[in-house]
């Protein structure tokens, strides 16, 4: 089920909602975010699977700890930290530790890129701009506990 009808208003329900309905507002909020950030990332000349990955390259990691960060398989990075690293965003560097390890490291243009990124998609995010301090507090409490 398609989460398509408007939303009660806040405490007009007496019942609570079934498992069915909580998932079909979660996919609701989802599909508002991911537009959201799939937008933003698009002003910046950045594919979904690009944005996705250079969001996390805040802090360098290796191609498997990027694949673990984007549910795929290592092999699907490449192609993904190939386009990135034309884009002289990123460079891949050896491992002080481990030399056999690559760790993808944002270069000054990438790490510049990625502040910008950052702001603009975290400017005015759907979903989540409308509420109040308590409300936003009340709904990481939940979504921490759920995790």
């Amino acid at each position: 089920m398609v989460f398509t009808e408007p939303a009660p208003e806040v405490g007009t329900r007496s019942d609570p909602p079934s498992v069915e309905e909580l998932v079909s507002a979660f996919v609701a909020v989802m599909g508002r975010l991911g537009q959201h950030f799939f937008q933003r990332s698009a002003e910046f000349d950045l594919s979904a699977q690009q944005a996705k990955a250079f969001h996390e390259l805040r802090q360098p990691l290796s191609m498997g700890e990027l694949a673990d960060r984007l549910f795929c398989d290592a092999s699907n990075v490449t192609g993904i930290v190939d386009r990135l690293e034309g884009r002289g965003l990123v460079e891949r560097q050896a491992d002080p530790d481990d030399r056999r390890v690559r760790r993808l490291v944002l270069t000054e243009a990438g790490r510049e890129l990625w502040q910008a990124h950052h702001d603009r998609v975290f400017e005015s995010v759907p979903c989540v701009a409308g509420l109040d301090d308590d409300d936003r507090r009340a709904l990481y409490d939940l979504l921490r506990r759920m995790c």
